[in-house]
């Protein structure tokens, strides 16, 4: 509203200032001698200009536009190694079964910590997508520069610019979403101390049975982004919020090429009917960044002749575990496990990333392919002077 206000205040003073130097040699040689100011409505959201010509066939006009902040909601796909997370939520859920067959009982003293996560759990709603809200953030300055070829000047070839934020459109979570958005978090927080210590010291897996192990299996849960251009899979994981987030940017200035017909549509000739049409060219294809993403290799274990770590996922003989967050490793004089983990912010969907699984995959092969954006509106003006 202050930025709409600033724009008032300077339609008002150079009304005024014209006004002033209605008689003076500028306007008399059809400069500035004219002062409209409208309203008009179409692809680019709402917009209210003023337009004063500076020459007998040339006109310029300045302006705001704004988009509505209409929303749309699409659904996500939530997934691990092994499928989707609401398997994952069944089974994490059961822990304290299987617990109960190594003589465990979460009741018992010094497990509250994980009853209370289990127990959570149990009562989230088992399913492997979650609902993003998104919502367009438009609003822009425009200047433009309207050339009138014909006597009658119905007709008009325009050239200028549109200017405003980066951001133009957002996409957060639910707040319907945000008990199983934190019980991934917190089944991740789990996964990653769990080949240190397991719980309070016990596995879920009997002796040389690690790969069953239903940590293990499934580790971590996520947004599956698909790779990098080296081949690593990309996973995002929800904000320390419990929300899933994403925007869209373009460059700050985007240049504009239209036609445009207006029309008088009182005896006067002071009210007018303006249609414009043309293309907002975009400077490249937009971005689409997110944080939290983690990018390891996720293929298949290898170790090197000593046992050492090559790359990828997996247990070895030893029941020693290599994975998204955590690996082990031998310094030769102890063993113990590292933080591995390499978490990007930042990174772009469209140019980072390929082979976006389900949803997300189509919205951005389609932001992807989109460099221009359309105008068609549809205003009426009104002549001050």
């Amino acid at each position: 509203m202050k930025k709409f206000g600033l724009f008032v205040l300077m339609v008002a003073v150079a009304s005024g200032m014209s006004a002033q130097y209605k008689t003076s040699v500028v306007t008399e040689n059809g400069i500035l001698n004219h002062l409209d100011i409208g309203v008009n409505v179409g692809t680019l959201g709402l917009g209210v200009e003023v337009a004063m010509p500076v020459g007998e066939y040339v006109r310029v006009r300045a302006g705001y536009n704004y988009m509505p902040r209409f929303t749309f909601h699409s659904d996500f796909n939530v997934e691990t190694r092994s499928g989707g997370v609401g398997k994952l939520l069944e089974k994490v859920g059961k822990i304290d079964e299987k617990l109960a067959e190594y003589g465990i009982d979460l009741n018992d003293e010094g497990y509250a910590e994980y009853k209370e996560m289990f127990d959570k759990f149990s009562q989230i709603e088992a399913k492997d997508y979650v609902t993003l809200s998104m919502k367009p953030t438009l609003h822009q300055f425009k200047f433009m520069v309207d050339v009138l070829p014909f006597k009658n000047k119905h007709w008009s070839f325009t050239a200028g610019f549109y200017a405003g934020p980066a951001a133009v459109a957002d996409a957060v979570s639910l707040d319907k979403e945000s008990l199983l958005l934190e019980a991934i978090n917190t089944y991740n927080g789990i996964y990653a101390e769990y080949p240190v210590k397991g719980i309070n010291g016990t596995w879920l897996h009997a002796p040389g049975k690690a790969a069953d192990d239903p940590f293990y299996k499934y580790g971590m849960a996520g947004f599956s982004l698909g790779t990098f251009e080296d081949g690593d899979k990309a996973m995002m994981v929800p904000g320390a919020d419990n929300r899933a987030r994403g925007e869209m940017r373009v460059s700050k200035v985007r240049p504009y090429l239209g036609v445009g017909y207006n029309t008088h549509l009182s005896k006067d000739k002071r009210w007018k009917l303006n249609v414009d049409a043309g293309i907002l060219f975009l400077c490249g294809a937009p971005s689409i960044y997110v944080d939290n993403v983690y990018k390891f290799d996720a293929s298949s274990l290898v170790l090197d002749e000593n046992d050492f770590y090559v790359s990828g996922i997996g247990v070895d003989s030893y029941d020693k575990y290599y994975g998204e967050m955590l690996r082990y490793d031998w310094d030769g004089v102890r063993e113990k496990y590292i933080d591995c983990s390499d978490v990007r912010n930042g990174v772009d969907l469209v140019r980072d990333l390929k082979d976006i699984p389900g949803k997300a995959g189509d919205i951005i092969d389609v932001v992807s392919k989109v460099k221009v954006y359309p105008n068609l509106s549809v205003g009426v003006s009104y002549r001050i002077f």
